[in-house]
């Protein structure tokens, strides 16, 4: 009887197996090898401060087993910090970085297998194919590439999601262990995929209102029931909030004062996906969430619709309350960044619709009215920028990417671009519709829709090409600052413990790169409080003599570091210059000086109130010395450079005493008052004798001088003049 019924029928051989994964898996093989040309050209990190605090995480794990920035512990906050952590033993810091980019490009792009075994409980492989493809083509597949844990949670959330939906259809125990264990797994992960444990609970609820049995029991429902089950569900909803609020500082901000800007803020990450997307998988995603006309209910669609409305309504909220949260503590923000997990949701849909050529009118109405909302006018309307196009890479939305690089280099507007992007909407709605309206001709309709869906899917790529095209020119700009050979610390210290010392830093950009790529730096401050994390970063506290100490008690033990990058001119610390390296700051070159220091580690001179173009501020210069000899002190003060008439300004300058306040020198007693004046067109010198031991000037300028006064560029500093002090033994005859 076996035999009877196998006859005719040919057995799947491992040979058909391996042809069937041939096409899924030259998607996966052509899509990586482009990410990684990509990567190769990113030559540097840029996005900080993510990509130096995962660096700072990952080699900390990799030399003491812990994860800490700065040499202070901190939670790594991601199992990407570990996997990377590996990487970090490699000496040469440009191979490090490159392996970790070429991991991270075949992690992500790994997407397409989960989104095509999901895809595939709908649909045939060509749909199934069509939608694997687009989640690992959309724009943001150019943060592989980047140094940040999405490339590790985007294709673990589209894993997440068919586990889940693949537990609800077949029922078997091991699908449920796998939805379970990767759901829980899912926030150590990245921490806002502590969302999908949500998500798989409100799948279940989903699927539970939508099955038979709880549809006959709402069909016994009064308006009574109704109304009560609609006071239950606010109800809930008021409890949770009321929870969230108590336990989280964020959720009770947003929640109470920022109602409408979560809605404002969604919408705008929702358009950026859409435009990212190309626009049509935006609107058949969420059509295909409403049963189609005839659709024969199965229970694969149905679980299917349960699984991505989650989805959907988890990272909308949770994208909503952070991106509101961030515009009251940093900036307002399109955070398309925390909402790009919904992709290969609304592909499957979208596979859906392609292939079964059948869509709900009004859920189709529905989506592209919303679509044309989104972006016809909520994108036009965005904050900073119409649809970001003044900028050159919006890194939290890269959606965004194809319109800004269609600005620099097709002279795109966004009027032009509000135009397009409405004949897309319409566009996408008329090629869903074209089933309808074609059924006597049912080649042409598919071939309609595939096309569309095609055009959608070479709109996507493209605007992931846009994208890494941006960061990478951004990263070579970047690399330009820091000027070659990156390594240039580690090259002589041989990596031994190094300290960086700034000073009225206005771009930190600089410190943060050469701190990526040098591994020696262990420490980062300065003396005004303008070098920042991540990680510790405060200043030192100093004795009258200039040591530095870094607790509280000056005689208890405290770090001592064999080298210094001191940032010029402010800072000079005692010790043997080793080589100085030129990068670009402030729109000009300036200079960092390596120094071997003298033991205990100490100042020599230090300076306050002086920008890195070398202008005094609104709040003047002091110049402190630590146990100097007796000696000269050279002041050139010049406004030469100003070019205006501005007539004279009186100059005082002050020799002082030196105390110390809150363990750190502070201006004790006047010595010496030095009165002269300065002029739009002059440059002076003063000659200052100045005594052994400790001691300070000040120098103050009348007058200060607002460069957008005169020149209208947007430089709003009070300035004062060009300062810089130089210290001599014996005066120069000349």
């Amino acid at each position: 009887m076996a035999a009877s019924t196998g006859a005719g029928v040919r057995s799947t051989t491992p040979t058909d197996r391996l042809l069937a994964a041939v096409p899924l898996a030259s998607i996966y093989i052509w899509l990586s090898g482009l990410y990684l040309v990509e990567a190769w050209r990113r030559v540097t990190p840029w996005l900080f401060t993510d990509e130096l605090q995962f660096t700072q995480l990952g080699r900390s794990i990799a030399a003491t087993g812990h994860p800490a920035r700065r040499g202070e512990s901190y939670s790594a906050g991601s199992v990407y910090s570990y996997v990377t952590a590996p990487f970090w033993l490699i000496n040469d810091v440009a191979k490090a970085y490159a392996a970790i980019k070429y991991v991270d490009v075949f992690v992500m792009t790994s997407v397409v297998f989960p989104t095509y075994f999901f895809a595939r409980l709908l649909v045939g492989r060509k749909a199934a194919l069509l939608a694997a493809a687009g989640a690992g083509a959309i724009p943001s597949l150019a943060y592989s590439s980047y140094l940040v844990d999405e490339t590790f949670a985007y294709p673990w959330a589209a894993l997440c999601f068919f586990l889940i939906v693949k537990a609800l259809v077949a029922r078997s125990r091991w699908w449920w262990v796998g939805a379970i264990a990767a759901s829980a797994f899912a926030p150590a992960v990245r921490g806002e995929l502590a969302v999908i444990p949500a998500a798989l609970v409100l799948a279940l609820l989903f699927a539970w209102w939508s099955s038979d049995g709880a549809r006959a029991w709402r069909r016994t429902w009064s308006i009574g029931d109704w109304v009560g089950a609609v006071v239950l569900v606010f109800g809930a909803i008021f409890v949770i909030t009321s929870i969230g609020s108590h336990h989280s500082n964020a959720w009770q901000t947003v929640t109470r004062a920022y109602k409408h800007r979560q809605i404002n803020m969604v919408d705008w990450a929702a358009g950026s996906l859409a435009i990212g997307m190309g626009v049509l998988p935006f609107v058949a995603g969420l059509a295909a969430l409403v049963r189609a006309p005839a659709e024969q209910r199965t229970r694969e669609l149905r679980m299917f619709r349960s699984v991505s409305l989650a989805g959907i309504v988890v990272f909308g909220i949770y994208t909503a309350m952070k991106a509101a949260y961030l515009s009251t503590q940093f900036a307002t923000r399109v955070e398309e960044r925390n909402l790009i997990y919904i992709a290969p949701l609304l592909l499957v849909g979208t596979a859906l619709i392609v292939s079964r050529r059948s869509v709900s009118l009004v859920a189709l109405a529905v989506a592209g009215a919303y679509a044309l909302y989104l972006l016809v006018y909520a994108m036009y309307h965005v904050t900073q920028y119409p649809y970001q196009m003044g900028v050159q890479l919006y890194s939290d939305a890269l959606g965004f990417a194809i319109l800004q690089q269609g600005n620099r280099f097709l002279s795109w507007t966004p009027h032009l671009v509000r135009w397009l992007l409405l004949v897309f909407v319409l566009a996408a709605v008329a090629a869903l519709l074209a089933p309808r309206f074609l059924r006597r001709r049912p080649q042409l309709a598919g071939v309609v829709v595939a096309a569309a869906a095609m055009a959608a899917l070479g709109w996507s790529l493209t605007g992931e090409i846009a994208a890494a095209a941006g960061t990478s020119s951004i990263g070579r700009q970047f690399a330009t600052t820091l000027n070659p050979p990156y390594t240039w610390v580690d090259d002589a210290t041989h990596l031994k413990p190094t300290l960086y010392m700034g000073e009225a830093e206005v771009d930190q950009n600089p410190e943060w790169l050469l701190e990526f790529w040098n591994r020696s730096i262990e420490r980062v401050s300065s003396l005004d409080g303008s070098v920042l994390g991540p990680g510790p970063s405060g200043s030192p506290n100093v004795t009258l003599n200039g040591v530095l100490y870094w607790q509280d008690d000056p005689n208890a033990p405290t770090p001592e570091y064999a080298y210094a990058v001191e940032d010029l001119p402010c800072i000079e610390l005692a010790g043997t210059p080793v080589k100085s390296h030129r990068y670009r700051a402030g729109g000009r070159y300036q200079t960092w000086r390596l120094v071997h220091l003298t033991v205990p580690n100490r100042f020599q001179s230090v300076c306050f109130g002086i920008y890195a173009d070398g202008w005094t501020g609104a709040d003047d210069s002091t110049y402190y010395r630590f146990r100097s000899s007796p000696g000269w002190l050279r002041i050139t003060y010049s406004r030469a450079a100003w070019g205006y008439k501005s007539g004279p300004t009186p100059v005082r300058i002050v020799l002082h005493r030196v105390v110390t306040r809150d363990q750190e020198p502070a201006l004790g007693a006047k010595v010496k008052t030095m009165r002269t004046s300065i002029d739009s067109t002059q440059t002076k010198v003063a000659w200052l004798r100045v005594p052994a031991g400790t001691f300070a000037v000040h120098v103050a300028v009348a007058k200060k001088v607002i460069p957008n006064n005169w020149n209208h560029e947007g430089d709003r500093r009070h300035l004062g003049v060009l300062l810089s002090f130089r210290f001599f033994r014996t005066r120069p005859h000349r």
